[in-house]
């Protein structure tokens, strides 16, 4: 029994060229033949009249050349049973009639046939297509909503309906703006209109700050990241949203903490400096012997508790600085400077240092220097400390062409070079408060680690650069670099 929900048109029911199919094709006939022989009354003139519909049937469940041998024996049979015996020429023509109309029924059937089976392949590989991206659809991390060139949703995944709280069938050709708040949708809808303009131009993965908006209206941050897609339908846009506000959560705790950090060392630092600002002048009082002669020894105490007690208000200098510049509070006041009279001032307060430490310390300033605008006293490190076992410290400031430098698309011009180089262990490029190259309690060095990071930042508070070339047991090279607008000449 023939089960004619799989009959298709594009392929025969039964295996072409098969026995199968060359008997069903003989089967046919001979249904066809006695139908025809119990018409006869009615169709005398017409011996052929119902072997064209069984052609038809032949070639649709048989193939072709089962449906060519139905032919042959439909002529063969007309002639034997329906035709008569006396040949006229009236049946000679029908029979060339006949022939020419099975050929032509098998032929148009085959290019039937053929047609839809490219249609059937392609429509298969659209629907695996389909299925394909319809599964990375859904595995993306991310929700994902995909509109047409109108702005209308066209697909969405799993993770956009728990996302937005929404029934897919609620979201499928609505507007995209319903999934973003009215005080966002302004600036969401001209970067898509943005983008579609030229996607392929456009830097893939665009990302777009936002807040979205549940279907019970609530609101939440995302960034919503936008892509092209090419189909036959036009040019589609995915989104990939992702809610962001475990990382402003985050953020804001880091931004609160940094905040609390940066009071507590500014509060700490006033609360130290009252009371040794009072020891430094008492002990400045015994060591100068103010209210009368005090045994050497002790004079010499009285120095070495001034000197700690000013090594202290350094730091907790330092330590302000820091905390004003991480909290945006540091205010540079801008004076007329000269670099050497700088660099010399820097030499005497780390000589003796550098003698105790037995390390070797030169500068070379040239006379030709323009004078520069800074803070005078942001610009002179008055809390150095000569940080390598052994070895040398140069010091060299040198005028310097201009030089042009591509930040962000925008040239800076940059000036004077000053660097320092020295010859011990080598710093890392870990520019980082309370950092220092050995951590070691054992240390032969005194410092806080503050040196370097406060340099670097004071100096990008000048607007200029701080770059630093180290080695293991090689030494280090530090580069400080100001914008030419700096030069006292190009002020006036």
């Amino acid at each position: 029994m023939i089960n004619f929900s799989k009959l298709y048109i594009d392929r025969p029911r039964f295996l072409p060229e098969s026995t199968k199919a060359h008997l069903v094709a003989g089967l046919i006939v001979a249904i066809a033949t006695a139908l025809r022989l119990t018409l006869n009354p009615w169709v005398a003139g017409m011996p052929f009249v119902v072997f064209f519909p069984a052609i038809i049937v032949a070639t649709f469940l048989c193939g072709s050349t089962a449906a060519f041998l139905a032919g042959l024996l439909s002529v063969l049979s007309a002639w034997l049973f329906i035709i008569p015996s006396e040949n006229s020429h009236l049946s000679i023509y029908q029979t060339a009639i006949f022939g020419v109309g099975t050929v032509t029924v098998v032929a148009v059937i085959g290019v039937m046939r053929a047609a839809a089976a490219d249609v059937r392949r392609s429509n298969e590989t659209l629907r695996v297509s389909e299925e394909k991206f319809r599964g990375l659809l859904e595995s993306a991390p991310d929700a994902m909503v995909i509109v047409d060139e109108k702005h209308r949703i066209a697909l969405i995944n799993a993770q956009a309906e728990d996302l937005f709280g929404y029934r897919r069938e609620e979201l499928l050709n609505q507007p995209i703006e319903m999934l973003v708040p009215e005080q966002n949708r302004e600036k969401y809808l001209a970067q898509l209109a943005a983008f579609m303009i030229n996607p392929w131009v456009a830097p893939m993965g665009r990302m777009i700050d936002l807040h979205g908006v549940r279907k019970d209206g609530t609101e939440f941050p995302i960034e919503v990241s936008l892509g092209p897609l090419r189909t036959e339908a036009g040019i589609l846009v995915s989104n990939g949203i992702r809610d962001i506000t475990a990382r402003r959560q985050i953020e804001a705790r880091l931004a609160g903490a940094s905040k609390a950090k940066s009071d507590f060392l500014a509060g700490l630092s006033h609360e130290l400096r009252t009371p040794l600002n009072a020891i430094m002048v008492f002990s400045e009082m015994i060591r100068d012997a103010a209210d009368g002669p005090l045994d050497a020894s002790y004079r010499g105490y009285g120095g070495d508790i001034n000197e700690s007690g000013r090594h202290l208000q350094n730091i907790i200098n330092d330590i302000l600085d820091i905390s004003k510049i991480e909290g945006g509070h540091l205010e540079l006041r801008d004076e007329i400077v000269s670099i050497g009279e700088i660099a010399e001032a820097c030499r005497r307060i780390v000589a003796a240092m550098a003698e105790v430490a037995g390390v070797s310390l030169s500068i070379n300033v040239p006379d030709s220097l323009p004078l520069i605008r800074s803070d005078r006293i942001r610009f002179q490190p008055d809390s150095a400390q000569p940080d390598v076992e052994r070895g040398e410290i140069h010091a060299d400031r040198r005028a310097r062409e201009p030089v042009r430098l591509n930040r962000g698309g925008r040239g800076s011009h940059y000036g004077g070079r000053h660097w320092d180089r020295d010859e011990g262990r080598g710093h890392t490029d870990r520019l980082e408060p309370f950092r220092q190259i050995d951590g070691a309690l054992s240390r032969r060095f005194d410092g806080t680690g503050l040196g370097l990071p406060l340099a670097k930042a004071l100096v990008e508070l000048h607007g200029g650069r701080l770059e630093i070339q180290s080695a293991p047991a090689a030494g280090t090279m530090v580069r400080i670099l100001l914008p030419l607008k700096r030069m006292a000449a190009a002020a006036a």
